[in-house]
Parts: C-alpha cells; structure tokens; sequence
C-alpha cells in the first residue's frame, strides 16, 4: 500500500545520495519515489517527482527527450515550486545544449515562479542562472540586475568567498558594458583582490582579462597593458584558451590606442595561430575597435 510516509523516506534516501554524488543510487531512489507517488494518485507529487528525478538525468547527461515532459509539467503544474523546478531545470538543459536562447527564456520564468513560490533556494539558483546566460546573450542591464540579486541571497547564505568574488567581477563586467565603467572596474579589482588573499589564481585569468577592458574603457592604456599581460600569462599557465585569444585582442586593441602599429601587428600574429584558417584576420581586426563587438563572457 502506498504511503506519503514512504515518499518521503525515498525522496530523502534520494536528495542525500545525491549531495554525496552517488548519482546511480539517488537516480533509482527518485524514480521509485516516483512510482509511490503514483500510486498515491497525487499528480502534484507525480510531477515534483519526475522533477527531481531530471535532476539527476541532467547531472548524468542523460535527460533527453525528458526534457519535453519538463514543459508539459511548467504547463500543468499548480504548485509554483514544482514548476519553478520544471523551469529551471529546462533552462540549465538547454544551456547544456548550446541553445542559449531558449536557455534564458526558461530562465526568465524560472524567475517569475521563484519570486511567486518564495523559496530562498529558488530565489538564489533562478537568479544566478538567469543573470549568467543573459550575460552571456548581451543582456547586460538584465544580466547586472539579477547577478546582483544572486549576489545578496548568496552573502545571506555566506556562500564560498570564491563564487561571491566571481559574481562580483560578473557584475563589474556588465557594469562596464552599460557605461558604468569606473564603478564596474572597481568591482573588478576587489574580485581580483579577494581571489588573490585566498590564493585562487586559476579564476585570476578571466578577472584580470576584464579589468584589463576597463581600463581600455577608460582610456587608461598603460594599466590595461599591465593586467592585459598578467591576464595573458596566467590564461597560458591555466591553459585558458578563450582568455588567451580575447586579452590579445584587447592588449592589441590597447597597442593601437597607443599609437604602437608594431607592438599591435605583434599581438594579432600570436592571436592568428588561434585561427590558422583565418587569412583576413588581421585586416579585420585592424578595422574594427575589437572591445566594442565582442562578448567577452559569451
């Protein structure tokens, strides 16, 4: 005979085995809370459920054509918890994916319905999700408003002083791209000052590459050059491959602002063996003022 009491008991035998990466174990645990759930008749139930079981499907890459169902349940769902999961969890699915349109449109409602069911982890994990991808599509007004919001819930949790530092710099980058330059550049270089005290220099790459275009931002060449080479040094030690190629664009963006033609084409010939089949590369770059058509978190 089915029992919430033995729902329950699965559900949590499911979430511990989860937290201690025994993915196997909780995936199984989940499903059979599922079917108890069934048998219950509690369609609510059936569907936060199946939810939680998609988690560990995404965690497997093995989520699938599950992912279908996810909107079906965001459609049905009654309770704002449930669909908020069903939401959020279609949204980090098709950020997998690579299709980060439809990523932040599921975001976006997994924001709404954070804010309708009020549960803090919902808040914190929709807003974060939902000011990363838009920062990664160019929404930097959005992507600033709700980094921030992530940002608070996290220092009220007293989250790691790594990701809080990250956030951080993501805000100051967005800052940035929104003509706050002065006050993102700031933000910046407390993440970089933070991230250095506790010895995390494999983050330092991509927060000194972004102080760097501050101060590109801000006309001041001589301090962009300085992080832009720090930033290059630790991308090549972290084999950062991304960091590397965007922080020779901008040291050679920083190069031709200067007047320096020579130390420019030098940073272009090193960014061309990132793009061997690239013959106009470095007619195109010339042509353009690189850090005002690019993404650097994209």
């Amino acid at each position: 005979m089915a029992s919430m009491e033995r729902y329950l008991r699965l559900s949590g035998l499911a979430q511990r085995a989860f937290v201690r990466a025994r993915l196997e174990r909780a995936l199984g645990l989940f499903a059979t809370a599922e079917e108890e759930a069934k048998r219950l008749g509690d369609h609510d139930l059936v569907d936060r459920a199946f939810c939680n079981r998609c988690v560990v499907l995404l965690e497997l890459d093995r989520l699938g054509a599950q992912v279908g169902e996810l909107k079906n349940v965001l459609l049905r769902s009654r309770d704002p918890f449930t669909a908020w999961m069903a939401a959020y969890y279609s949204a980090q699915a098709f950020e997998f994916e690579g299709n980060l349109k439809r990523a932040l449109a599921y975001a976006r409602r997994s924001s709404e319905l954070a804010e309708q069911c009020g549960e803090a982890r919902a808040r914190k994990g929709s807003a974060n999700l939902h000011g990363v991808l838009a920062l990664r599509e160019s929404h930097f007004g959005e992507a600033a408003e709700h980094l921030r919001a992530a940002l608070a819930l996290a220092t009220e949790d007293g989250d790691d002083p790594i990701n809080l530092a990250i956030a951080r710099d993501n805000i100051g980058y967005c800052l940035m791209c929104t003509g706050a330059a002065e006050e993102g550049l700031h933000l910046c270089r407390d993440a970089a000052a933070t991230l250095e005290s506790l010895g995390s220099r494999q983050v330092l790459p991509e927060v000194f590459e972004d102080i760097c275009f501050g101060h590109l931002q801000l006309g001041q060449i001589g301090d962009a050059s300085r992080f832009g080479e720090q930033a290059l040094a630790l991308a090549r030690e972290f084999s950062n491959p991304t960091v590397e190629k965007n922080t020779l664009m901008l040291l050679a963006d920083a190069a031709y602002d200067a007047g320096e033609d020579d130390v420019a084409d030098g940073y272009l010939d090193l960014l061309a063996v990132h793009y061997p089949d690239f013959a106009g590369m470095k007619t195109f770059l010339r042509a353009f003022n690189v850090r005002e058509v690019i993404n650097l978190k994209a």
